[in-house]
């Protein structure tokens, strides 16, 4: 049994919305861009308390305790990343190194979050609870 041929047609509504919606897309380019702003602090949370707020062009290597143990974070020309959790998949420490606004690291499992912020931060992008 095969199924019925359904025909399609495109309609003056169907170029219409294509265009809304390129001209919606570039006007998000345009008015969010695409660079990247740079970061001027490092916040540290654990159990999603702050704990440290610290400036980024200050390098330093910090000891944070989080709930599994002890986690390194390195603040170093600019830049910032966990260097050793207790963590078994170690994904905190393979994310590497953060600089820019609004970015983050978190080792789930210690529940240690390691966020660059600019001095204008944006706000909240959405609140899961």
């Amino acid at each position: 049994m095969s199924l019925p041929k359904i025909k399609t047609r495109t309609t003056a509504a169907d170029y219409f919305l294509i265009v809304a919606l390129v001209l919606f897309n570039a006007w998000l380019y345009l008015e969010m861009g695409t660079q990247s702003r740079p970061g001027d602090w490092v916040i540290i949370e654990v159990n999603r308390q702050e704990v440290k707020r610290l400036p980024l062009y200050q390098d330093r290597l910090i000891h944070v305790h989080g709930t599994l143990g002890v986690t390194d974070v390195a603040i170093n020309q600019g830049r910032a990343r966990i260097l050793r959790s207790p963590c078994n998949g170690k994904v905190c420490v393979k994310s590497g190194y953060i600089q820019y606004a609004d970015r983050l690291i978190a080792c789930i499992p210690n529940r240690v979050v390691v966020r660059v912020e600019g001095k204008a931060h944006r706000g909240v992008d959405a609140v899961v609870g």
